[in-house]
């Protein structure tokens, strides 16, 4: 059975730029000492004994909050207790954001009045504050779907549509020392760039840039999904399509719960893949590890209860490939004036030390719905 792709800007809302043990009541309001705008509460299962302590997660993380018209400002919070630390107005309408490794990100920002994407580097202060936008040599043509870097910044994986209806999107590598740039096309990105692979999810890079992954669906003649998958592409592979350069490590019919969105661990030689299903009152995460080599199933890493309300599955894994941030459930105010939450998991993937966040975004009078949260840390 085939399905309809969706449409261009609920595809922009579930890509996330760019997370099972059962956590009873994930979904329930979190308790605990209130940190401004943040809440938290702990789960936890005991690791393994005798296992060496845990490192120490990122200080902070960076979001965006995902709006049906677009994204708000730059926000950093501590990873602790998701407490907002600054929020910076000239990062507003991100289209991508990227952890780069020692409190750095790279941001991609629409250029005004142009169809083209331009890439900056970001770096947090040691309290957290942001520092100035410094522009990357690399102007991208297209509207930017989603981004990602390997674990030093130096080599940088995008998804780019095209600027007219017909005009194909294609995935890209940048190495940023280098100079050079490689790009494989014909990828379908919301019906509109029209393709034989299409991206439900963000893209994933391995820690030293040699493998991007991504969750899609493998789409016939006619525009039709044929069947969801999680794809592997070599960065350095010869350009050609990407259902040509690309391998399929795991294949599910469309009519099961959708494949959101894969993590590649920092080696590559495994993934966390985030499934979502959802009914009118009810959604469903399971994040899952697989082997890259051979789509073995490896382990149940977390199931997260939460509401129907945010799209796709914006995880995000550290660069140590110890940690990894799940926003999976958003509570809308009652009233127009009033604040959402956003629960996001913080679960160290050793011993499933789970930390749940509640975050609070921005009121926005009832002028935009609120869709969801772009992370990276």
């Amino acid at each position: 059975m085939s399905v309809p792709l969706r449409r261009r800007y609920l595809i922009a809302l579930a890509i996330g730029l760019t997370g099972s043990v059962s956590l009873a009541g994930c979904g329930a309001p979190a308790t605990g000492a209130a940190q401004a705008g943040g809440t938290v509460r702990h789960t936890s299962r005991a690791g393994s004994p005798g296992a060496a302590a845990a490192p120490a997660a990122p200080r902070f993380f960076a979001d965006a909050v995902l709006f049906a018209e677009g994204s708000g400002p730059l926000q950093v919070r501590k990873s602790a207790t998701g407490a907002l630390v600054a929020q910076d107005e000239h990062a507003s309408g991100a289209t991508g954001l990227t952890a780069a490794g020692g409190r750095s990100f790279v941001i991609a920002l629409p250029v005004s009045g142009t169809c083209a994407t331009r890439l900056y580097r970001l770096r947090l202060s040691r309290l957290g504050l942001p520092g100035r936008l410094s522009p990357l040599a690399h102007e991208l043509h297209g509207e930017l779907w989603s981004l990602a870097t390997s674990a030093s910044g130096q080599v940088i994986g995008y998804a780019v549509s095209g600027c007219a209806k017909g005009e194909p999107g294609y995935i890209g590598v940048i190495q940023v020392r280098g100079g050079w740039i490689r790009q494989w096309g014909n990828v379908n990105l919301g019906g509109v760039s029209p393709g034989n692979v299409a991206l439900s999810g963000a893209l994933s890079m391995s820690a030293n840039g040699a493998l991007i992954a991504f969750t899609g669906w493998d789409v016939a003649a006619g525009g039709q999904a044929t069947r969801q998958v999680v794809r592997v592409l070599p960065a350095s592979a010869r350009p050609g399509t990407v259902a040509g350069r690309s391998r399929v490590v795991l294949s599910r019919p469309v009519t099961q719960p959708s494949l959101a969105a894969a993590s590649l661990s920092p080696n590559g030689a495994s993934f966390y893949l985030c499934t979502v299903s959802a009914n009118r009152t009810r959604r469903l995460t399971k994040v899952v590890a697989y082997r890259t080599a051979t789509g073995e199933l490896r382990e149940v890493i977390a199931t997260l209860r939460g509401t129907p309300f945010l799209a796709g599955c914006p995880m995000g894994l550290d660069t140590t490939g110890r940690f990894l941030l799940v926003p999976y459930s958003l509570r809308s105010p009652h009233n127009p004036a009033g604040r959402a939450a956003l629960l996001a998991a913080r679960i160290d993937i050793a011993t499933r030390a789970t930390v749940i966040l509640d975050l609070r975004l921005p009121a926005n009078a009832g002028m935009d719905r609120y869709a969801g949260l772009r992370t990276a840390w």
